[in-house]
């Protein structure tokens, strides 16, 4: 298993895109359909440059034949709000999806952590079905945190939804720490995230 920058030449570009709309697959559902149709639209923004899921943010890692196996979509300090995510849109999606998207970030901003210069962000990260069970979520985090170590970040933060368990004990038995918690009442429970640290 190897740890690489997705290239557009060589990955599976709608199998990344995959991958990122099942760290969110109930939002994207709600205003896409389907993972089909949320995929393609997410694989534009994987193509695109400048926005928070543009191929530059993303790392993949392979198996020995190169089968896309995880993905791991990151954002450095406070770099997303610098970004012109509203010119991208524009430039690769219909209206109605450029409206979506921007109701989606909107949302998002209400719950995900609040970033500092020094922070390596972990936006998306997930492993293929096939592949769970394997070791590859653990791998992930472990070269992130790497990568952030060795590019002078003092911090590695992530957002986990309250309902997501299994990512939850991954999180924590890695190290990282609940600093935040965002959620809002929503249908007899409550729906939101843990913003986790994890200090180098």
């Amino acid at each position: 298993m190897k740890m690489e920058k997705l290239d557009l030449k060589k990955h599976d570009t709608l199998k990344v895109s995959g991958l990122i709309y099942e760290t969110d697959n109930n939002l994207f559902n709600f205003f896409f359909g389907n993972k089909d149709n949320a995929a393609k639209k997410i694989e534009k923004l994987v193509l695109a440059e400048n926005n928070t899921l543009s191929h530059k943010r993303i790392m993949v890692f392979t198996s020995n034949n190169e089968t896309v196996q995880g993905i791991l979509v990151y954002s450095c300090g406070n770099e997303a709000e610098k970004m012109d995510e509203f010119k991208v849109l524009r430039q690769n999606l219909n209206l109605i999806d450029v409206l979506k998207f921007i109701i989606m970030d909107w949302l998002d901003s209400h719950f995900l952590a609040n970033l500092n210069e020094e922070d390596f962000y972990l936006a998306c990260v997930a492993v293929d079905e096939e592949a769970r069970g394997k070791g590859i979520g653990t791998f992930i985090l472990k070269q992130a945190i790497e990568f952030a170590k060795t590019h002078g970040f003092k911090r590695v933060v992530l957002d986990v939804d309250i309902d997501n368990k299994g990512a939850y004990k991954l999180y924590r038995r890695m190290g990282f720490k609940i600093f935040n918690k965002k959620s809002i009442p929503w249908f007899g429970g409550e729906k939101g995230v843990l913003n986790m640290d994890f200090f180098l």
